[in-house]
């Protein structure tokens, strides 16, 4: 599976798999263990160019497979197929049994053992089946735990003293994911241990750059914290980090219920006013922790300012389950859970698709609620989403094809962005919901109508929007201020639809002034 799809006999020679039989044995390892229906495997093998007979042609290939992988357990069990491995005879298996006795083992037995896991790689997971359906999510979880890899053994090699040794990897692995940060910290503290301490400044302002140019985003306040102890050369040593804001990776993450007896993670960082950030159409605690999510820089940000909390919508995130309902007032109920959970009466950030659950509760609860912000939202769908069918296209591709249409989200959010860009953005879709989670929400997002709500909401509003937005079009705001008894609008100039690097002082200054009224 590492690599090339491949079979041995126990000869160690290999089989000839046909290319049928190598896309049903991929398929079947991507779910090793479960009983996939045969419709399922049909649609995996052949996609849209299904036989005239598809139940016949896969129990064919199944046959062949049995023969040629002889003493395998590969059994029928209604309503398909299950295979049945055992880690020692799959090189994916034997990686992940390898990589998680590292993370329990001494520093130099760590290596050794992150050097044979390493080693099993001859290729791209799943080689040319890595974009298919049939193994297109697995294959993305080994290249992730890959990585997760490479950057384990870079740190266990720093712990060993081994600093040289480290350097080549992570070269190789930033060469090929630039923006990871995990890979470019370790590289930084690896050239300082080797005296190279201006390539390692070098190396963080590449990674700033291109994380602002490429993403709009700001380093962690982690790597951030680490290029400023290499400039005042006292990367060993501590140092009081009171006045800096704590960083989105310390958020401690905790859970509570709906009276609808929904289960939502969210999590509490930083002093100062209540802030609840609802959550974006499909999101995640921990991918906004790891500084990944395109809101994770002015969330990082405001935490220096404000008690911040922010949650997981249901069926998203850590907070995984079966969603039966996607409409306005699950959503509201939801907030108000974790409002109540914060104890006081709370200002909301409303960003992208979270405006209309923002409307709705502060007028249906305006006793819980002090003061809200808008950033590139809308109060009613059917005026900025002027295109039915073209709204109903992008629900299918999702719910049909999630990872195509996370990359083209990903290109709206930042249009004119690099494949790397594309790529990160999509990954973070994937990473935060599954496509009919995604589906089922983006088409309430498309269904959304608070208009009626507006003048019933007293709670004072700040407006914010870029002129160019392409997401949500600059008509949203007009809704929002327009409508609304008490809002003030600041457009920005430019083509995005989330805060953007080069605005984030503004946007930042713009809010905490705003939620932080001097009195006279």
């Amino acid at each position: 599976m590492l690599g090339t799809i491949e079979a041995a006999g126990p000869d160690g020679q290999p089989l000839a798999l046909g290319d049928r039989q190598r896309a049903l044995l991929a398929a079947l390892l991507a779910r090793a263990g479960e009983v996939v229906s045969v419709d399922r495997l049909a649609d995996l093998i052949w996609g849209d160019g299904q036989p005239a007979h598809p139940q016949n042609a896969l129990h064919t290939q199944v046959s062949r497979l049995r023969r040629l992988l002889d003493g395998t357990d590969l059994r029928t069990q209604p309503p398909g197929y299950i295979l049945r491995v055992e880690a020692a005879d799959v090189d994916a298996l034997r990686f992940g049994e390898l990589a998680g006795a590292a993370r329990h083992a001494s520093p130099e037995h760590a290596v050794d053992l992150l050097d044979e896991a390493l080693s099993l790689w001859r290729g791209p997971a799943y080689a040319e089946f890595a974009d298919s359906d049939a193994a297109r999510l697995d294959a993305i979880r080994l290249e992730q735990a890959r990585l997760e890899a490479v950057e384990a053994r870079a740190a266990a090699l720093l712990e060993c003293g081994r600093a040289a040794e480290a350097v080549p990897s992570l070269d190789a692995c930033i060469d090929e994911h630039p923006l990871r940060e995990q890979a470019r910290a370790l590289l930084m503290r690896a050239l300082y241990a080797l005296g190279r301490h201006a390539e390692a400044l070098r190396g963080y302002q590449d990674y700033r750059r291109r994380l602002a140019d490429e993403l709009g985003l700001e380093p962690s306040a982690a790597i951030a914290e680490l290029h400023l102890r290499i400039l005042r050369h006292d990367l060993p040593a501590t140092r009081d980090t009171a006045a800096t804001p704590p960083p989105l990776s310390a958020i401690r993450v905790r859970y509570t219920t709906t009276p609808g007896g929904r289960t939502l993670a969210y999590g509490t960082l930083g002093e100062g006013p209540p802030l609840v950030a609802l959550p974006a159409w499909v999101s995640a605690i921990d991918v906004i922790s790891s500084g990944r999510d395109p809101r994770s820089s002015i969330l990082q940000r405001l935490a220096g300012h404000v008690e911040l909390t922010i949650y997981d919508r249901y069926g998203t995130g850590l907070s995984r389950g079966h969603v039966d309902d996607y409409g306005l007032d699950a959503s509201v109920d939801e907030l108000a859970a974790i409002a109540r959970r914060v104890g006081r009466p709370v200002n909301l950030l409303a960003i992208s698709q979270a405006g209309p659950v923002a409307i709705a509760f502060a007028a249906r609860h305006p006793d819980l609620v002090d003061r809200l912000v808008f950033f590139g939202t809308y109060a009613s769908a059917s005026g900025v989403f002027t295109h039915t069918e073209l709204n109903n296209t992008l629900v299918n591709m999702v719910r049909a094809h999630w990872g195509m249409a996370s990359r083209l989200f990903a290109d709206l959010f930042r249009p004119g962005g690099s494949d790397t860009m594309a790529r990160h953005l999509a990954e973070v879709l994937k990473d935060s919901a599954g496509r009919d989670v995604a589906a089922g929400y983006l088409q309430a997002v498309y269904e959304a109508d608070t208009t009626a709500l507006l003048p019933h909401v007293t709670a004072p509003s700040l407006v914010l929007h870029y002129t160019g937005d392409r997401v949500i079009p600059f008509a949203g705001s007009h809704q929002l201020t327009t409508g609304l008894p008490d809002a003030h609008l600041i457009a920005l100039d430019g083509p995005y639809h989330l805060p953007d690097a080069t605005n984030l002082t503004h946007i930042v200054e713009s809010i905490t002034s705003f939620l932080t009224p001097q009195t006279t």
